[in-house]
């Protein structure tokens, strides 16, 4: 492949130094690259990406940044046919697998097309209020329910499939895909599962109860999670988040609807090791 974009966090990555460095191998190498910042510099938060604005031809969108910065970048650009691929300049990394100092071998193997292609799943998520969605988001990582400013905790009535599953007592309910099982979903005692696989995991965020279980769920499962009424009376705190973005207020009765996307990302891993080999290298 030789045409590129470079969807760079100037947070991270001050004033675009690896951004621009970047390009100018890509170039040098008989690429071409556009260049793009996801920060905006007045709010200093992500900014919406819009894939209109990208050229035609771009075959790989590489972020820089974190984990964060290739989400956003994938969940706005999910429509264009491309692979991701994420250089870490955060912590962890597990979407963003090459360091810094790597860039220039990654983009050898890249326009050599020496690379895998992984296809993950996403989640299609649907805020349901009075009968009407009144919001809808696709993610990669996770749909996370939580009881937000409200100090109390929320029952949540989960159905799947329209059978009810439970109630739970909790601050909240994290519904992940593979790729976010690293994520929010690990800290909360959640299972890990390889990124390629296809499930949903429910997971329970701090669950008033004495056991604490996570639930597998198949690809084809739609799940349904209604939000239970508020503890403290005409107050409503509770948010729901989308890939920790897109935050939406919710209120009692609403209904959270969560299905396999039609959509998928496509990660390029240049990386040769394991998952396994991975978490352990990163999670010790």
């Amino acid at each position: 492949m030789k045409n590129f974009c470079i969807v760079s966090n100037s947070y991270k990555d001050k004033e675009l130094n690896l951004a621009k460095k970047t390009s100018e191998y890509i170039k040098l190498k008989g690429g071409k690259c556009y260049l793009a910042d996801n920060v905006d510099i007045t709010t200093g938060d992500f900014r919406v990406l819009d894939a209109n604005e990208f050229p035609k031809d771009t075959e790989c969108v590489i972020s820089i940044g974190g984990d964060g910065t290739l989400l956003h970048t994938a969940k706005d650009l999910m429509k264009l046919d491309v692979v991701f691929v994420g250089v870490n300049k955060g912590t962890l990394g597990f979407l963003a697998e090459i360091s810094p100092e790597n860039v220039e071998s990654a983009i050898d193997r890249l326009m050599d097309d020496r690379f895998n292609v992984e296809s993950r799943m996403m989640l299609k998520g649907e805020i349901i209020r009075d009968n009407n969605v009144i919001y809808e988001s696709t993610v990669l990582n996770d749909i996370v329910i939580h009881r937000a400013a409200d100090m109390a905790i929320t029952r949540y009535e989960v159905f799947v499939n329209g059978q009810l599953l439970g109630n739970f007592e909790a601050d909240g309910i994290i519904l992940s895909t593979p790729t976010g099982s690293t994520a929010y979903n690990l800290s909360a005692g959640g299972p890990l599962a390889r990124p390629d696989s296809h499930l949903i995991m429910l997971t329970p965020i701090c669950p008033h109860t004495l056991t604490n279980r996570s639930i597998i769920f198949s690809k084809n499962d739609e799940i349904e999670v209604v939000i239970g009424e508020s503890r403290t009376p005409n107050e409503e705190r509770r948010t729901v988040a989308f890939d920790g973005d897109g935050i939406y207020n919710i209120v009692s009765g609403d209904i959270i609807r969560i299905s396999v996307a039609d959509e998928t990302t496509e990660i390029a891993k240049l990386d040769e090791s394991s998952f396994l080999q991975a978490v352990k290298d990163k999670l010790r």
